[in-house]
């Protein structure tokens, strides 16, 4: 005796088309993320960074060099701009009760970030071979 064909869609077909509009959205979604680069602009990780100890940089910057931290101040000067280097600002970064104007060089890949005197920002920075802090990660406060 022959058998006939089943008609119709069966679970597993649609099992397999929901796992596939799930697998489309997901990386659309992971595409969005990487193209966009979040709320923040950048690719420091401001949770995972620790505050930078103030004195410690202006005591010895160079023990420091390779380090990833954290600063919040408020922009003091834009002290020089080159193409293709990025700006160089002072940023007034208080720690206690003082406060000290430290150097950050923010990279040619945040020329679309306002940084304007007087700003509160926050930077992921990362310490460079000669003591200069360079920004990783930019935000507006």
């Amino acid at each position: 005796m022959a058998r006939r064909a089943s008609s119709g869609i069966s679970w597993g077909h649609i099992l397999g088309i929901a796992a596939a509009i799930i697998a489309v959205f997901v990386m659309a979604f992971m595409l969005f993320r990487i193209v966009a680069g979040g709320a923040r602009q950048g690719s420091g990780d401001f949770a995972a960074a620790v505050s930078l100890n103030v004195g410690d940089y202006l005591k010895n910057a160079n023990s420091l060099r390779g380090n990833v931290y954290q600063i919040e101040g408020k922009v003091e000067e834009r002290l020089k701009w080159t193409p293709d280097r990025g700006r160089l600002v002072s940023m007034d970064i208080e720690s206690g009760e003082s406060s000290s104007p430290l150097p950050v060089l923010i990279p040619q890949e945040f020329s679309h970030v306002n940084i304007d005197r007087g700003a509160r920002m926050a930077f992921v920075v990362k310490v460079g071979r000669d003591g200069l802090l360079i920004a990783q990660s930019v935000d507006s406060k």
